[in-house]
């Protein structure tokens, strides 16, 4: 287990490595004109520092607003995600109680091979959404879910998830038509899976609508500019302190910066991204131990698997 001083030095490091580059090129910049006005008799800007306080003080509020915003952003997808999670419980549940199981001499409630089918399509879409939030529903994993022409229609498809949805939608439809589900079972299905649809609306959404412009651009910019004009105007008082001082204050410009840029794109490939795999997993795993729990059969059988099971507990990878 690490000690004081490893936890606080991992921490350190994190930070550092996380500004990246930009403080690199921040601290040699310092280091630079501190070394020209100390050694070569150079002329700093003898600036007073009410003036530096007010900008540094307004570029705060700045950034502190571009950053609310992109939190609200990462917020909502998460609180988005999380109404998945939810939605697509409750849509195998419904699954497999509101559709009829007994059909063909079965008793057990799955009984109904729909119910099974059902169960794939919504994890195919799930991964699907994940790759389409992504930009490329290619990468999605769908093999053994959906069947072969469907999968060759994804590349052909402007929203794979939506149609994948839709393919459910029918199946439920054909069921209410064979008699084996009735019009109030039918509505409460169908209003599931609006509120399913209504959840991959709002991420598409935020993944299509990035913040303005201005609110990306306009901090990077008077944040650079505050960096350089930073030691200049204090290195004529601070001295050989001025590299320090400077490059601290930098990084937790440059540190507030970075934040928000990486908040405002929560499906990104930032480490504070949504971890879309890690939910999609969990619903997977969730939707298996529904579909078992009666027999305690899996979902999925392979030949090939010693034990009979081709949905194995795994991370979800898209």
């Amino acid at each position: 287990m690490p000690g004081p001083f490893e936890k606080k030095w991992l921490c350190i490091s994190r930070t550092v490595t996380y500004v990246g580059w930009s403080l690199f090129w921040l601290l040699l910049w310092d280091v630079a004109v501190t070394m020209d006005f100390m050694l070569i008799q150079g002329a700093g800007i003898d600036l007073p520092l009410m003036p530096l306080t007010l900008l540094c003080s307004a570029l705060i509020v700045l950034i502190s607003f571009r950053n609310t915003s992109a939190y609200n952003r990462w917020w909502e997808a998460r609180t988005l995600w999380g109404a998945m999670v939810n939605s697509s419980r409750s849509y195998g549940r419904q699954v497999l109680t509101l559709i009829e199981g007994n059909i063909e001499g079965h008793a057990d409630e799955r009984g109904n091979p729909v119910k099974e089918v059902l169960f794939n399509r919504h994890v195919a879409y799930l991964r699907a959404l994940r790759a389409h939030l992504k930009g490329d529903v290619s990468k999605a994993r769908l093999e053994g879910l959906l069947s072969d022409s469907e999968i060759q229609r994804a590349q052909e498809s402007n929203n794979f998830p939506n149609d994948i949805l839709n393919g459910s939608a029918a199946m439920i439809s054909e069921e209410f038509a064979g008699g084996r589900i009735d019009s109030i079972r039918l509505a409460r299905l169908e209003s599931t899976m609006v509120e399913l649809s209504n959840c991959q609306g709002g991420m598409e959404r935020i993944a299509n609508t990035p913040l303005p412009y201005p609110y990306v651009y306009f901090p990077r910019l008077f944040s650079t500019l505050f960096c350089i004009i930073m030691p200049l105007s204090m290195v004529t008082t601070l001295g050989w302190f001025t590299p320090a001082i400077s490059t601290v204050v930098g990084c937790m410009l440059l540190a507030m910066d970075r934040i928000g840029t990486d908040l405002q794109a929560p499906f990104g490939a930032s480490q504070h991204r949504i971890r879309m795999e890690d939910l999609c997993n969990t619903i997977e795993k969730n939707l298996r131990s529904m579909f078992d729990a009666p027999a305690r059969q899996k979902l999925m059988t392979d030949p090939q698997d010693p034990q009979g099971s081709a949905w194995q507990p795994h991370r979800l990878v898209v």
